[in-house]
């Protein structure tokens, strides 16, 4: 009894240890680096202690991946995500009063031909009045000339 709960109390101070441990696939030899450190692999694949291996294809065609440069572009990522959705809000807006102005725009033009046509035609009824009265002999002649 006192051997078993000696074998569980080493046990239970060695799994930390190995926790902390990994493991590498059939052949390949697990390494630790040190500060300026780098390690090669025999396609010519080099990563420093600041890169964390990954199974081949599995992130990326190199194999690995840095966790800095990884966190740098993800955040990156992030804020250029952001920055794309505020254009893409802003767009979506400018398109919105661009349609508002284009309809009141098409509308003023609209009132514009129509006010042109009416200033037109009495124009034309004005000189017509003219000519009339120019030509009337008498009282009774101009008052016929009125529309």
């Amino acid at each position: 009894m006192i051997r078993a709960v000696i074998l569980l109390g080493v046990l239970s101070m060695a799994t930390p240890v190995m926790g902390q441990s990994f493991s590498c696939s059939m052949g390949a030899r697990p390494a630790c680096l040190g500060f300026g450190e780098t390690v090669c692999s025999s396609s010519g694949m080099c990563v420093n202690q600041n890169s964390a291996c990954f199974d081949r294809y599995q992130c990326n065609f190199e194999g690995f991946t840095c966790r800095s440069n990884l966190t740098e572009c993800v955040d990156r990522y992030e804020r250029l995500l952001r920055e794309h959705n505020d254009l893409v809000r802003d767009y979506n807006a400018l398109l919105a009063d661009h349609r508002t102005l284009l309809s009141t725009h098409n509308d003023l033009v609209d009132e514009y031909n129509q006010n042109l046509a009416i200033t037109r035609r009495l124009r034309s009824e004005l000189a017509d009045v003219e000519t009339c009265l120019i030509l009337a002999r008498t009282l009774e002649d101009a008052r016929l000339c009125a529309p």
